[in-house]
C-alpha cells in the first residue's frame, strides 16, 4: 500500500493495515469489483468499459481510511450500514474506478454515477423493513435526484448518511446497525 500523494498532501495507507486484515481489504476489493463488473455486464457495456483496479483500490484504501478516522473519533468499534453505504458510495464516485473505452450512449456518460446509485438503491430495498411496499416510482425518483446530484452538485459523505438515514426513518427503520 504504502504512501500516496494526493493534492499535495502524503497518505499512508499502511495505517488501514494496523486495524484490518489484508484480508478484509480484498474482500471489499473484491466485492466493489464483482458488484461494477455485474453492473456493467447487465448494461451491456463491458465491451465499452474497463474497471481500473488501482482507482478501485485507491477509493478502498480512502473508504476503509475514513473509516478508521470515524470510529477513533466517535470512539465506536462498529460503524452502521448508514455509514457504509454513504463512505462507500462516496469514495466510489470520487474515484471513479470505472473507465470508459468505447462510445457508449449519452446516458451512460456518467457511469461511475449510474452504478453508484444502482448499488445504493439496491441495497436500500434490500435492508428496508418495507421493501414490497416502497413505491417503485418514489425509489425512481430518489434515484434520479442522487444521479442529478452527483453529475452536478457538492455531495458528501455525510449528506449521503443523512440521506440514507432519512430513507429508512420514512419507511419505519429507525436506523441500520451494522
Amino acid at each position: 500500500m504504502g504512501q500516496n500523494e494526493v493534492q499535495g498532501l502524503d497518505i499512508d495507507y499502511d495505517i488501514i493495515l494496523k486495524y484490518y486484515s489484508i484480508e478484509e481489504v480484498k474482500e471489499r476489493f473484491g466485492i466493489w469489483y464483482s458488484d461494477a463488473k455485474r453492473f456493467l455486464d447487465k448494461k451491456g457495456l463491458s465491451d465499452q468499459a474497463v474497471i481500473n483496479t488501482s482507482r478501485l483500490g485507491y477509493a478502498i484504501c480512502d473508504y476503509f481510511v475514513d473509516m478508521i478516522r470515524m470510529k477513533e473519533f466517535h470512539g465506536i468499534e462498529h460503524a452502521n450500514l448508514n455509514k457504509v453505504y454513504a463512505y462507500s458510495c462516496y469514495w466510489f464516485v470520487r474515484r471513479q474506478p470505472i473507465q470508459l473505452v468505447g462510445d457508449v450512449e449519452d446516458g451512460d456518460l456518467y457511469i461511475n454515477e449510474l452504478f453508484a446509485v444502482n448499488n445504493l438503491i439496491a441495497k436500500l430495498r434490500r435492508h428496508s423493513s418495507n421493501a414490497d411496499i416502497i413505491h417503485k416510482q418514489s425509489l425512481l425518483d430518489l434515484g434520479k435526484l442522487w444521479l442529478y446530484n452527483f453529475k452536478f452538485r457538492v455531495f458528501t459523505a455525510q449528506s449521503l448518511e443523512t440521506a440514507i438515514c432519512s430513507f429508512f426513518v420514512a419507511n419505519g427503520n429507525r436506523s441500520v446497525s451494522g
